[in-house]
């Protein structure tokens, strides 16, 4: 099946998956080849993708909505990682910075990016 998640920023994921485990509001839900039409938000978490070369990938997400259907998923994320891409040392500058950001935050769209990027760190920590 077809797998795209896509952040504002950038295309993080295009390719065929034998499955994708997702954080949904209401739930974790997996997607295999054929499921049905579904549509979903989603909460800050990890993603996980089955590839089809036998490689398990993980993604932290903040948020976001994932839309399925038989031919595959495809995933609005509102900020995501590959959790791959930061160690321990990194997630912990990330997460000092994003304190940092949300205790100085003056008006509620700065407050709101800083609840994302804490929000992100979070489910990197949770991959860890």
């Amino acid at each position: 099946m077809k797998l795209d998640i896509i952040t504002p920023e950038k295309i993080l994921f295009s390719a065929s998956a034998t499955q994708v485990v997702v954080p949904g509001t209401l739930g974790d839900f997996g997607v295999l080849p054929g499921h049905a039409p579904f549509i979903s938000t989603i909460r800050p978490g990890i993603i996980v993708i089955d590839t089809v070369d036998g490689v398990q990938r993980r993604m932290a997400i903040t948020g976001g909505i994932a839309e399925a259907n038989p031919e595959g998923c495809t995933i609005l994320a509102e900020t995501a990682e590959e959790c791959t891409t930061w160690g321990a040392p990194e997630i912990e500058a990330k997460k000092t910075e994003a304190l940092h950001a949300l205790e100085y935050a003056n008006t509620d769209a700065k407050r709101e990016i800083a609840e994302k990027k804490i929000a992100l760190v979070e489910a990197l920590q949770m991959a860890a």
